[in-house]
């Protein structure tokens, strides 16, 4: 039950950012180059869902899993924590 509850806040909150995303990344856009822009995103945003998997892959095959798993998971939080207060105060 805990994982399907964490899956549900998990899945609305990725949509909610997702979305915003898209509406603060299309409102200063050229019409003519709105769809290379969102392109673009489209290609960094599915980057980002990407990359820790294989991360952790190689992570795993050098150390212990339980402590693969906690370095990526620091990594995450770092990133994360990082990019909300290098952004602008609105």
């Amino acid at each position: 039950m805990t994982f399907v509850v964490g899956t549900l806040l998990a899945g609305t909150g990725i949509g909610l950012a997702f979305r915003r995303g898209i509406a603060v990344t299309q409102r200063p856009a050229d019409p003519r180059r709105r769809a290379d822009l969102l392109a673009t995103y489209f290609l960094s945003a599915y980057t980002g869902t990407i990359a820790p998997t294989p991360a952790l892959g190689l992570l795993d095959q050098a150390i212990n899993q339980n402590v693969a798993t906690l370095i990526l998971a620091i990594a995450v939080v770092a990133t994360t924590l990082g990019a909300a207060l290098r952004r602008p105060a609105t």
